[in-house]
């Protein structure tokens, strides 16, 4: 491949001088970023928010400032690609490819336990809704239907539709929680108290839910931190997505999965990046292509942490203050008090948000390990490298209802599997993948292209927020 390529002319957006309306202009560039705003919204606040604000009140609303650290690893990754047009999983693969064989393992082992969740509560919310029929049924026959068309369908299907749920969602949550008038003063400051965690459950948790009490503060923080974040599913679905969307050095490229091989090639066979332009000119082009990413994932965080607040505010005010705790098999139908706080008529609307919502879960969380996996395995599976996208979609998609529905069916506590699962592919397995996205960064990129002392600074704090609710645990 010859040398000093050229990046791509940035969109003309991008150009623009300052103005409301080329800010405005920028939410067009919002779409992967969707994808995972969704499946965090669908998984965490609908299940774990409510009830760490009922039992937690403003306490733990510090977890969801700490998740930032999440965003700023995923734009460390994703930058990486964008420049040098190689996954941040190829590079580890070269490495002697341990982190390849570590995420694999998480993922196989700990999607599973999170596929039974989804299940589980996808089938909850359905016997509700229809008021009759067994909820195994309903969940195991909508995620086959999940299933199936996440193998015939296409991205932009993926990434419209969990746009569409998000929507619903954030919005009903935050009217709700405006209706309530809530002292912004007074829960303001909540955000920034790090460390301030409640020692023990509350004496009408203790008294009227005592299996609540024999799960460990801890460890449901740490669960919930999980369902905050760009989890190592999202994190490495992300990077390929990105390149679906055909940003940065992938602009124009009618095949961006080939054009990335061949730069890939071309990296390991001089074992370096040299093919990347070296003028003053193209690396500021560089950096301007990376603002459609920035602008997405920043978009994402943000809808993630105004949801989470206000279904963590909606459970401290509706739930805790009647000292209400959703049980598993009641999870979702206690808290419909949430919508129909603003007008008993809405309490259908959150039935069909529901749905949506963890529908839109298991349909999104099918394309990302499907996503993740691959990416992950090309490099260390020859066989993999050699499957067509697709048809290894369709062997996970299989590996995960064989395993997940037999999971679902044994019982297992929902909330308890959600902390375990989350904890992994939310909590440790971002960690671990931060670090290497950080080192690989700097080792690998051209000193022109590398992070500057900001941006390493950036990584080092993220990993930290990550760390810090682990402490809680000595």
């Amino acid at each position: 491949m010859e040398n000093n390529i050229n990046f791509p002319e940035p969109d003309a957006v991008l150009k623009e001088k300052p103005s409301l309306s080329k800010y405005i202009k920028y939410i067009a560039f919002f779409g992967p970023g969707a994808i995972v705003a969704s499946g965090t919204i669908g998984q965490g606040q609908l299940i774990l928010g409510p009830q760490m604000g009922a039992w937690g009140g403003f306490r733990l609303l510090w977890l969801i400032t700490l998740a930032i650290g999440s965003y700023i690893i995923a734009y460390i990754a994703a930058r990486f690609t964008l420049l040098s047009g190689i996954d941040m999983m190829d590079i580890f693969a070269v490495k002697k490819g341990y982190l390849n064989w570590l995420f694999i393992i998480i993922v196989l082992v700990f999607v599973p336990l999170f596929a039974a969740a989804i299940v589980t509560t996808l089938g909850r919310s359905l016997e509700w809704i229809f008021g009759y029929g067994n909820y195994l049924v309903w969940g195991i026959s909508f995620s086959l239907l999940a299933a199936l068309l996440v193998i015939i369908g296409k991205y932009k299907i993926v990434e419209y539709t969990q746009a569409f749920f998000v929507a619903i969602l954030a919005i009903g949550a935050v009217i709700s929680v405006i209706v309530i008038k809530p002292d912004i003063l007074q829960i303001f400051p909540h955000f920034f108290m790090i460390g301030d965690t409640p020692q023990k459950y509350p004496q009408w948790v203790a008294e009227n839910f005592p299996t609540v009490t024999q799960k460990p503060i801890p460890l449901i923080m740490l669960g919930y931190l999980g369902t905050l974040t760009v989890s190592l599913v999202m994190l490495v679905g992300y990077s390929g997505w990105i390149k679906v969307k055909r940003w940065g050095i992938f602009k124009n490229q009618e095949n961006p999965d080939s054009y990335s091989q061949r730069l890939f090639n071309a990296f390991k066979k001089e074992g370096e990046i040299n093919y990347l332009p070296r003028s003053k000119n193209e690396i500021k082009k560089a950096h301007l292509l990376l603002k459609p990413m920035l602008i997405d994932i920043s978009i994402a965080f943000v809808i993630v942490a105004i949801v989470s607040a206000a279904y963590m505010l909606a459970g401290t005010y509706l739930l805790g203050a009647r000292h209400l705790l959703p049980s598993d098999i009641n999870l979702l139908r206690e808290q419909a008090i949430i919508f129909s706080n603003i007008s008993p008529w809405l309490e259908p609307l959150y039935q069909i948000s529901v749905f949506f919502a963890i529908f839109g879960t298991v349909y999104a969380g099918f394309e990302a390990a499907a996503r993740m996996l691959y990416e992950t395995s090309k490099g260390v599976i020859q066989a993999v490298g050699k499957m067509p996208y697709k048809k290894f979609m369709t062997y996970l998609v299989i590996y995960l209802l064989s395993t997940g529905i037999p999971l679902a069916i044994s019982g297992a506590s929902i909330i308890l599997i959600l902390s375990i699962t989350l904890l992994f592919i939310g909590v440790v397995g971002v960690i671990i993948y931060g670090i290497g996205a950080i080192y690989i960064s700097q080792k690998v990129l051209p000193r022109e292209y590398r992070l500057g002392k900001c941006g390493v600074a950036a990584g080092v704090i993220a990993i930290i927020f990550l760390i810090i609710p682990m402490i809680f645990f000595i």
